[in-house]
């Protein structure tokens, strides 16, 4: 990690081109609903959120990244864009944040729940929502009445 951090600042462009190749690999990796059955674990299969359709449909998607253009080349400016929030100052403190926020994790997420404390730890108004059974792939679909809820409550 610290040499991915130190290439970063001292070789972007290595950085770069090394994280696009990267990503060329994870999104073909991605583009077989196996991949997503895999990885959901005993999940798999056991609700909308992790059928095989749902992850036939994440296949295609992913498939269609990597036809993006006639080069087989895709854009991943967004995915550095959130790669490079990691090591970059957000140019705001979240201290600062008037407005409420309401912040949900799933604590069955790949991504680790920490950095949402962290999140939570730092911003004023903040409802914290980390349900036990969800995960990247259904929190926002088992949830989105409770979100929408809680919007009409701020208003």
């Amino acid at each position: 990690m610290r040499e991915t951090i130190r290439r970063f600042f001292e070789e972007p462009e290595r950085a770069r081109a090394e994280f696009r190749a990267q990503s060329a690999i994870t999104l073909a990796e991605r583009g077989s609903p196996e991949w997503w059955l895999r990885s959901w674990g005993d999940r798999a299969e056991q609700d909308a959120a992790h059928s095989r359709e749902w992850a036939e449909y994440l296949a295609a998607c992913t498939r269609d990244l990597l036809r993006a253009d006639d080069r087989g080349s895709f854009d991943d400016e967004g995915s550095w864009d959130d790669d490079s929030a990691f090591y970059l100052p957000w140019r705001f403190d979240l201290a600062d944040i008037r407005a409420p926020v309401s912040l949900w994790h799933g604590l069955k997420d790949f991504v680790p729940v920490a950095h949402a404390r962290w999140l939570a730890e730092r911003i004023p108004h903040v409802t914290t929502h980390f349900p036990a059974d969800e995960d990247h792939t259904n929190i926002e679909e088992n949830n989105r009445a409770a979100a929408y809820a809680w919007l009409k409550d701020q208003v």
